[in-house]
């Protein structure tokens, strides 16, 4: 009787430690300060066209596939960025791609959240992603949302999420 007490006690022990190992954890997954869905983001190209209580909670770099027209990069990246509770979104630089992941949002912080006026230093995140990307390609206010306008390669493109409320 103790023999099969014990058994059963390992068997038991062994399914508990299981259970608490199988979950991973994607490092580049959104984690930041989560907010209410929003219904409008406003784009800026500058940190400082930022109001002054604005406040950023994601950094990330967006993965744009090829043929991806400027109206298809902003209706996803809006999408995200409404899920996420963001307002408004900073856009940053863009660069080709060596290769194609398709529409892809890589999270890289920050730790907490901060104003965009007073604590923004720039593009700081993600140089190993960013660096081995190729050379940087044109996107502003002209290519934004513009569905004449698309790349024959995929781009990679770095954004921030702003609450402002």
């Amino acid at each position: 009787m103790k023999k099969l007490h014990s058994l059963l006690l390992l068997c038991c022990s062994l399914l508990l430690l299981s259970a608490c190992g199988g979950k991973d954890v994607d490092p580049y997954a959104f984690h930041g300060t989560t907010y209410p869905p929003t219904n409008e983001v406003r784009y800026i190209f500058q940190a400082a066209q930022a109001a002054p209580g604005c406040r950023i909670f994601a950094e990330l770099l967006v993965s744009i596939p090829a043929g991806a027209n400027g109206a298809l990069m902003r209706e996803r990246l809006e999408r995200e960025a409404k899920a996420h509770g963001a307002d408004m979104v900073l856009i940053g630089h863009s660069r080709r791609m060596k290769d194609d992941e398709g529409f892809a949002f890589t999270y890289f912080g920050p730790n907490r959240e901060y104003r965009c006026n007073d604590q923004w230093c720039g593009w700081k995140y993600s140089f190993d992603a960013w660096d081995r990307q190729g050379e940087f390609v044109g996107i502003g206010l002209g290519q934004w949302g513009n569905r004449n306008v698309s790349f024959p390669f995929p781009v990679m493109l770095q954004a921030a999420f702003l609450r402002c409320r």
